[in-house]
């Protein structure tokens, strides 16, 4: 696959049912497109593992274990200790949270897999926005299964507060990615970006959607927006698993890259990324949920370290923490552990962790290191 194939795209629109307009990027040149929907590259983890050494380490102190008995149905237990017993909320928060629609060349960790990301060019768009609990039945259903799908504090943001934001990418649509009453919420003529095959899964009328193949483009204003494969799968009910595509953004504003993986395991599908689109500036990263089986489709923190040195990132900037437990392990885990990671490896990049509400200027950043 040629690099060309990002400008060699079939465009079709169509309307859904609510009469909203969408358009379809296909990539002609992709084989094996026919549903369900497959990851280009094998995972490297196989199995329940251990994968790596740090997987059987005890990141916990002491006062934050709490042995707990397993729920009957509970689908994401915690391995032994309680994932929230000794973890506050409030230590994520950001204290000084300032949002600006003049802001250039940064970016707003709004929680979980939440970004606001405002670019040179001034075009600012928001990542897979959830600032509410799951959607619909199945989510209040999941809540009462499980405590793992209850927020663990309000989201730091709301949608009303962005009026500035002009487009929306959503990178699969799991309920902690895909929030039709957070979309709606957001002003009129914000333009969706959703992987092939999500319109089905919206209700959404506040603006166009243009759905996208892996390795397409399409230009948003002044941005060039990119939609990317990564290692990982989709469901919204209980029989359209993989019906629907997924994958990863990139957004290029003639100046820098800011990448945002989704949710995604670790395989060579980083590197055939850089291949097909070169190195990026700015990657957001996910870092949890990534015990045993569910390697293969999420990334620990040093999967995570390793996919953005793939990437030939200069900023690295994590994300899932903290906003709810939907993996085995406690909520103060993955911060430890990549710190852990980070004295191990000393990769040859900044990683900047944020609090939710904090913003970072890369511009700023990425020019201070060109002296």
């Amino acid at each position: 696959m040629k690099h060309k194939t990002l400008l060699t795209i079939m465009t079709l629109t169509i309307l859904t049912g609510c009469g909203t307009q969408v358009t379809r990027l296909e990539n002609p040149d992709r084989k094996e497109t026919n549903k369900p929907y497959q990851n280009l590259f094998p995972s490297h983890f196989v199995g329940n593992g251990p994968h790596h050494v740090n997987d059987d380490l005890d990141l916990l102190k002491p006062h934050e274990k709490k042995v707990i008995k397993h729920a009957l149905f509970d689908p994401v237990p915690s391995h032994k200790y309680s994932k929230t017993f000794g973890f506050n909320y409030s230590d994520l928060v950001y204290s000084d949270i300032h949002l600006d629609a003049n802001k250039r060349g940064e970016l707003t960790w709004l929680g979980h897999a939440s970004f606001l990301i405002q670019q040179m060019n001034s075009d600012a768009l928001v990542t897979d926005p959830v600032f509410n609990e799951f959607d619909g039945f199945l989510g209040w259903l999941g809540q009462q299964v499980s405590p793992s799908f209850v927020r663990q504090g309000e989201a730091v943001v709301k949608a009303s507060q962005l009026p500035f934001v002009s487009g929306v990418l959503i990178s699969h649509n799991h309920f902690d990615h895909l929030s039709n009453t957070t979309l709606n919420q957001f002003h009129q003529n914000t333009h969706l970006y959703l992987p092939l095959d999500n319109s089905e899964d919206v209700d959404y009328s506040s603006g166009p959607i243009t759905e996208m193949d892996w390795y397409t483009q399409t230009q948003h204003n002044q941005t060039s927006v990119h939609f990317l494969p990564s290692n990982h799968n989709s469901a919204r009910g209980v029989l359209d698993a993989n019906e629907s595509l997924w994958g990863s953004w990139m957004l290029d504003d003639g100046q820098y890259k800011v990448y945002f993986a989704g949710d995604t395991g670790y395989s060579d599908v980083f590197k055939d990324i850089r291949k097909q689109v070169g190195a990026m500036d700015v990657c957001l990263m996910p870092i949890i949920a990534y015990h045993e089986g569910k390697r293969s489709v999420h990334m620990s923190p040093e999967d995570a370290i390793k996919a953005a040195e793939d990437l030939g990132c200069k900023i690295f900037v994590p994300w899932g923490y903290g906003t709810w437990t939907l993996g085995c392990e406690h909520a103060n885990e993955p911060l430890r552990r990549l710190e852990l990671e980070i004295g191990q490896t000393q990769p040859n990049f900044i990683v900047s962790k944020l609090k939710m509400g904090e913003s970072l200027n890369y511009h700023h950043l990425l020019q201070s290191l060109k002296g």
